[in-house]
């Protein structure tokens, strides 16, 4: 089969992925509206890839798949990094995962492996359309720069450390200044070095891939079942999908910081890089009698960086199992149980699964259920549904008197929070902590339902 048929097909076959996925997540389908993202990621990564193929000859699946499975791998390594991050900034939280066991494992992998080549796939579709065209000024770093860097990144790196509610915007950005002058030292790929020359072609790119992936993420997250919600501080008004307005700027930075942290760590691999534009590095540009023993030890530090890589990643997954995972995926028998497994049932035989589609259709779902029921049902699955919390949480409220987004939208959080604690000491309905903030993002949800509607 020919490369231009190939690529077509790629392209066909990834769009039509995307295509179906959306439309099977706006409608409650299954597997779509419960792995909204993995499907609709690797469906861009397809087409992407698929254009790439057909049009230039290049690619990562087909012409390069070693350094594809490479870079899957320390993508997922990358996010778990910035998941160890999230439990001291607390930053973002997941609802409406899939039940226990280990094929969420196995999707966390999969999901967090689409973050570099979907990033990078785009940045490398811009460099091929010249968007922008070349960026070149007067202006270049001086050489005391890659000092300047290094003392930079410290201090963006340890104030989110001592003041994480202020300075967490600094995490996506630190790593660029305390990576680059490593990578422009030993001759990898380096946005300092472009810099000092005055080119800026590359990092304008990567800023523009940034944004545009990180509108991509957000609008597979706000239909989607299984979807995280952010808690970030002095911004909860004012979104575009569940992002605040103010934190798409993070996703530039974002994007670029990737890029310098994966560089970092293929200047051990010995000059393969995922990049064909990337130049060799010079780690081993010594004596010939000395190379074979620098690649030995090369090849160690990189066989060890991968190890504890992994034990790294599975560290983070156990960390946000407790930490970071505040809700799962239920049936209508889970969060219908204390008030009618009989009527649960009647709905499930209707076909519908999820409390939206009940909500959606609640003029029919009524018929299907006892007249006494009707009122608790209702509240029972809006609370629920009110960003994704759950059953659980959604119990621990009632158990405080508030059964209803009307009420919940009604309260603050100052008072309702301390409140919940105490309640969850005696009915242990959560067996994880209760953050503050949580609670605040569950109000907030409540005020903009019931003012909506």
């Amino acid at each position: 089969m020919s490369r231009h048929l190939t690529g077509k097909l790629m392209m066909i076959l990834g769009l039509g992925t995307v295509l179906l996925t959306f439309w099977g997540t706006v409608n409650y389908i299954f597997p779509f509206y419960a792995h909204t993202y993995p499907f609709a990621w690797y469906g861009l990564i397809l087409f992407l890839d698929g254009l790439l193929w057909w049009r230039w000859n290049e690619g990562l699946i087909l012409k390069r798949p070693r350094e594809f499975g490479v870079l899957l791998f320390w993508s997922a390594v990358v996010w778990f990094f910035f998941e160890a991050w999230n439990l001291h900034l607390k930053d973002w939280y997941y609802v409406g995962v899939s039940p226990d066991g280990p094929w969420p494992h196995v999707e966390a992998y999969l999901d967090f492996a689409t973050v570099l080549p979907g990033m990078f796939l785009v940045y490398r579709l811009l460099c091929r359309l010249k968007i922008p065209g070349r960026v070149k000024t007067d202006f270049r770093l001086k050489p005391w720069s890659q000092k300047a860097s290094l003392l930079i990144g410290s201090i963006m790196l340890i104030l989110p450390l001592i003041l994480p509610d202020y300075f967490f915007p600094l995490v996506w950005g630190a790593f660029v200044f305390l990576l680059e002058p490593i990578c422009a030292r030993f001759g990898g790929r380096s946005l300092l070095i472009d810099g000092q020359k005055g080119e800026w072609t590359t990092f304008v790119r990567l800023l523009l891939a940034g944004i545009i992936c990180g509108g991509y993420w957000e609008l597979c997250n706000f239909w989607a079942l299984g979807k995280w919600i952010y808690t970030v501080p002095f911004f909860s008004e004012g979104k575009l999908f569940e992002m605040p307005h103010l934190g798409f700027l993070g996703f530039p930075p974002f994007c670029v910081e990737c890029f310098v942290m994966i560089n970092a760590v293929y200047l051990l691999r010995g000059g393969r890089h995922w990049d064909p534009e990337a130049p060799r590095p010079n780690l081993l540009n010594t004596e010939p009698e000395r190379q074979k023993g620098g690649r030995r030890r090369q090849k160690l530090v990189y066989s060890s960086l991968i190890v504890l890589a992994l034990f790294f990643s599975e560290w983070s997954y156990r960390k946000m199992k407790i930490h970071t995972i505040d809700s799962r995926s239920e049936s209508l028998e889970q969060i219908l149980q204390d008030i009618s497994l009989h009527d649960a049932k009647s709905l499930n035989k209707k076909g519908w699964r999820y409390p939206e589609q009940i909500l959606d259709n609640w003029n029919e779902a009524k018929k299907l259920i006892g007249t006494s029921s009707h009122d608790k049902i209702r509240r029972r699955l809006g609370l629920v549904n009110l960003v994704r919390m759950g059953s659980a949480n959604a119990r621990l409220l009632e158990s405080a008197g508030i059964d209803s987004m009307e009420k919940l939208g009604r309260q603050e959080v100052d008072l309702l929070f301390p409140e919940l604690v105490r309640a969850n000491q005696g009915s242990r309905l959560r067996n994880k902590p209760l953050l503050k903030r949580r609670v605040a993002a569950w109000i907030n949800a409540a005020k903009h339902q019931f003012t909506f509607f």
